[in-house]
């Protein structure tokens, strides 16, 4: 910071120490547009949070979580203030155990008191995405973010449904299975895969789609062929296989039976437009992956 933001900095801090959080806020927020600092972002949240401007302390402490390791318990009331129960839950399953046990009745607290208070509200929520599949992906997409304010047993009742739905968007299916893997959910669910066909799966015991090992390995082939001869090929096909896994899980290792092949069809779709192999098993997957990943563009 030079010497006027530093000067502007102290004053918010003041203001912070008279409660003034609201005026601390609007000076923190205007330095954080100026200065990428871990420090004024941290006073910026608190500065928002104390304002009881929940929403925008979400925004602001999202965008960088790891600047709050060592204050998780107050990174974790942002979040619940703000209503984001299924990521804070996320969240939270992701530290060691005894943290875990510690910060989860607080979000078991703050869904049962928002269920109580908004009613109404959290009725709507759940209707707007349990018919998520009447949408297209940018709507279904985005009534999945809302649905991150549902309770647990909200979201589950959704999430089950809308995975068994054939106008669920396969992108968007796989987008709940994953937030499903980051809370750890032991249950298991059918779901409806992109063979079209219905699969049980426990959640928590499925790796994630592009920590596959078949999918590793194929990055593996993808880099000892191109890394020095063709990095910008590499990159579009190591983005290309990121959405192949997760498209294709949890059906990776029923599909992708040769990753030396299958690299060598994705390479020459990428060099010459063709399919090219003897085995049909892999140019049938790769022309259903790619008619997804196409539409995309």
């Amino acid at each position: 910071m030079n010497s006027e933001q530093m000067k502007q900095f102290e004053k918010a801090k003041k203001l912070s120490a008279e409660n003034k959080w609201r005026d601390a806020a609007a000076i923190f927020l205007d330095l954080r547009n100026q200065v990428d600092d871990e420090e004024i972002m941290i006073w910026a949240t608190k500065a928002l949070y104390n304002s009881n401007q929940f929403k925008l302390a979400y925004q602001v402490a999202v965008q960088s979580p790891q600047v709050f390791a060592n204050d998780l318990d107050f990174l974790v009331q942002v979040c619940l203030k703000a209503q984001h129960f299924i990521s804070t839950r996320a969240m939270i399953l992701r530290q060691p155990g005894e943290v875990a046990n510690k910060l989860l009745p607080l979000v078991q607290d703050a869904e049962a008191k928002y269920r109580q208070e908004f009613k109404t509200t959290v009725q709507n929520q759940l209707r707007a995405f349990y018919h998520l599949g009447d949408y297209p992906l940018v709507e279904q997409r985005k009534r999945l973010l809302a649905a991150d304010q549902l309770s647990l047993a909200d979201f589950m009742v959704g999430a089950k449904f809308l995975l068994r739905d054939p106008f669920t968007q396969q992108f968007v299916k796989a987008d709940i299975l994953n937030i499903l893997q980051q809370i750890k959910c032991q249950e298991e669910i059918a779901m409806l895969c992109i063979d079209e066909k219905e699969h049980q799966i426990v959640p928590a015991k499925l790796p994630i789609a592009y920590q596959n090992p078949l999918i590793a390995e194929c990055q593996k082939i993808l880099k000892d062929q191109l890394e020095q001869t063709d990095p910008q090929i590499l990159r579009a096909l190591l983005i290309q296989l990121d959405l192949q896994a997760i498209l294709l899980n949890p059906l990776i290792d029923e599909v992708i039976t040769d990753p030396k092949e299958w690299v060598s069809v994705m390479l020459k779709r990428a060099t010459t437009g063709e399919y090219s192999s003897e085995n049909k098993h892999i140019i049938h997957w790769q022309e259903k992956l790619n008619q997804f990943i196409d539409k995309l563009q």
